[in-house]
């Protein structure tokens, strides 16, 4: 004959804190993968910002690249 065995005194009590413990610990690892690349995000946009704005001011001193392809051919 078969017997079921009686559940122990607050082991689904248990069971459902650590449920919700890890439901926590997800969501507060969310948050923080959010945080990071909201972060990596913003130097990057900062870093590019900055290097346009740092060759705005030598962009019209900037050879033409085509330029240095043309060369006059000198009769010999």
């Amino acid at each position: 004959m078969n017997t079921a065995v009686p559940a122990q005194p607050g082991a689904q009590h248990r069971r459902s804190a650590g449920r919700r413990l890890d439901r926590r610990r997800r969501a507060v690892e969310k948050v923080v993968a959010a945080l990071v690349l909201l972060v990596a995000f913003t130097v990057t946009v900062v870093l590019l910002g900055l290097q346009w704005l740092g060759n705005q001011g030598s962009a019209s001193t900037a050879p033409v690249p085509g330029n240095a392809l043309i060369r006059e051919v000198q009769p010999s």
